[in-house]
């Protein structure tokens, strides 16, 4: 135990003096922060400039120019109000379409009648929905002409418009609508622990295999206090470090919480439950995926080899990865019901049910008994495959063949 605590101690200055480590945690904390700090300065008056009715002729966000037709220019000011843009208004076609192609206007339009047009626009982009905008304002148009004609004036025809619907939302299960930002971020966060610290661990490994600095260690620290010092170090390195970045972003919310008026509660208001869930299943799996990459980096003496050597396990995740994103759109699917006690893709899997869908207790449970038990299976292996693998140099060693000779000793 004595050995194993200097390990760990000695590892966790090795982090903490890291300039980098530090500054990209000082520096992730401030863009946290700043994310939900800043724009609180805006909020109060984006919501007094929306309070104000704003015309077309201060609005000069965007400009369009148009060729209205004869039968809609004595009401063009009524027509033009009901799409919030500025308008420009041309003679004929041909000089609104030399106005759109010296770029006097975004776009142009040529009423023909009310119920046919044109759109005119020099380049074209994915996220041009001017066209779809004009056609709803001129459905509007030919709704409000009819009803006129049916007898009703403009103030009865706004009351229509404008009539209140109340409901309210009865949710027996879970809202995945509520809970899916905040899902989706925390399953982020645990990707880049264990990717990111699972390197670092495998490299740090391998940098002293390398350097001959093992062959110091090995003779006065047992191979298991080594081992199981370097990864758990690793561990509480990432999780501190993911608690200060977002642990800054939930105190900086809980102080600016009035000014957003609950806008940010679908990424801050995480019931306990699920907060249980995530620590408990996202710590075992990183410990788990820790212990391989901590084995995987005694098995090679260059770190040139750690990435072909390492790629296996990062596919592995990266499929338990995939999963859960997929299971985010149905977490009750077949397929995320067996991954949620597959050891390797738990983690993801059971978190989602548990924030997103409807999971019994005994099965979190089981779930949780299985993932920690190959926690438990893959860090003595770890152990042994260390023990190994660090006197052994040249051509990096399948784990296969590991294995085998550690049965044969």
């Amino acid at each position: 135990m004595k050995q194993f605590l200097t390990v760990l101690r000695f590892e966790l200055n090795t982090y903490f003096k890291n300039k980098s480590f530090l500054i990209t945690t000082f520096i992730l904390m401030i863009v946290i922060v700043g994310s939900v700090v800043v724009p609180t300065f805006f909020i109060n008056q984006k919501n007094d400039e929306a309070i104000v009715d704003v015309s077309n002729d201060t609005l000069d966000a965007t400009t369009l120019g148009i060729v209205l037709s004869e039968d809609i220019t004595k009401n063009k000011d009524s027509f033009l109000q009901m799409t919030p843009v500025h308008w420009k208004q041309y003679p004929s076609k041909e000089v609104l379409s030399n106005a759109v192609k010296n770029e006097d206007v975004v776009a142009g339009f040529v009423l023909h009648n009310l119920k046919e047009y044109s759109y005119i626009v020099n380049n074209r982009s994915l996220s041009d929905d001017w066209s779809l905008m004009f056609e709803n304002s001129l459905k509007k148009w030919n709704k409000k002409m009819y009803l006129m004609e049916q007898g009703l004036n403009e103030q009865q025809i706004m009351q229509l418009d404008q009539v209140n619907i109340k409901h309210d939302e009865i949710v027996l299960g879970k809202d995945s609508v509520q809970s899916f930002g905040y899902t989706y971020v925390l399953i982020f966060a645990i990707y880049f622990l264990i990717l990111f610290y699972g390197q670092m661990i495998a490299v740090s490994i391998t940098n002293e295999k390398s350097n001959r600095a093992i062959e110091i260690l090995v003779t006065s620290v047992h191979p298991n206090s080594l081992i199981f010092g370097k990864v758990l170090a690793g561990a509480i390195a990432g999780l501190i470090q993911m608690t200060l970045i977002l642990g800054s972003g939930f105190i900086a919310y809980a102080l600016v919480e009035n000014k957003w008026n609950g806008q940010l509660d679908f990424l801050f208001n995480i019931p306990g439950n699920v907060w249980i869930t995530y620590i408990a299943f996202g710590l075992f799996s990183y410990l788990l995926y820790s212990f391989i990459f901590g084995a995987l980096g005694a098995l090679v003496s260059k770190t040139e080899d750690i990435s072909k050597s390492s790629m296996p396990v990062m596919l592995i995740y990266i499929v338990s990865f995939l999963i859960g994103i997929y299971g985010l759109q149905n977490s009750d699917t077949i397929l995320m019901k067996i991954a949620s006690f597959i050891p390797f893709t738990s983690g993801n899997a059971m978190f989602i049910r548990v924030s997103m869908g409807n999971v019994v207790l005994w099965e979190i449970l089981i779930s949780f008994g299985l993932l920690v038990v190959t926690c438990i299976f893959i860090g003595i292996l770890a152990a042994k495959l260390f023990r190994f693998g660090t006197l052994n140099y040249g051509n990096p060693i399948r784990i296969r063949s590991a294995i085998k000779n550690i049965k044969n000793q």
